[in-house]
């Protein structure tokens, strides 16, 4: 059965001072040298069995960023195995995002995230939610969240094809963006 949570259960400095600590699906170390994150080990949340290395340190290579904030851990961008069990997942406030199944509906208030958007946004062209939340200093999903809440109160517009995952105020928009 496939886990809805996660929970990291502390640092290690070594790969293999991890492995005794990851017993259930979703639990997560952190390897942590030299005061520099290297990576996060993961018990795959799908229960496969298998361990899960996500590398957290720009130096090795392709980097996923974990962001400590509202007293959870929350790793941008999504987890995509193209290997194994193939699961496609979001590590986010506690929870596990499945992309791939039914999840109950998000109960996060994003309410103080909306007047920022909106005052960010404001005379803005098309600008990615992930270069927004790196100028505010939010978490990348909060963010996409928010600017997608304010797109259905009609405030913000997205981009489409490859402005997609990108948005502006909807009163930017011109008939000749339409046609």
């Amino acid at each position: 059965m496939k886990a809805g949570i996660y929970q990291v259960l502390g640092t290690v400095e070594r790969v293999s001072e991890a492995g005794p600590l990851l017993r259930q699906p979703g639990d997560c170390v952190i390897v942590e040298r030299g005061g520099v994150r290297r990576s996060l080990l993961m018990q795959c949340p799908c229960g496969c069995g298998e361990l899960l290395p996500v590398n957290l340190d720009p130096r090795a290579g392709k980097a996923w960023r974990l962001y400590d904030r509202y007293g959870f851990w929350t790793l941008f961008p999504s987890i995509d195995r193209d290997t194994g069990c193939h699961s496609h997942f979001i590590l986010s406030r506690g929870r596990i995002i499945w992309c791939d199944w039914d999840n109950p509906a998000d109960t996060t208030d994003y309410s103080g995230f909306l007047e920022t958007l909106r005052a960010y946004f404001n005379g803005r062209n098309f600008t990615n939610f992930f270069t927004a939340a790196e100028d505010l200093d939010l978490v990348p999903w909060d963010v996409s969240t928010a600017c997608h809440i304010l797109v259905g109160l009609g405030d913000l517009e997205e981009g489409r094809g490859r402005q997609r995952g990108s948005f502006r105020p909807r009163s930017q928009s011109t008939h000749s963006d339409t046609v």
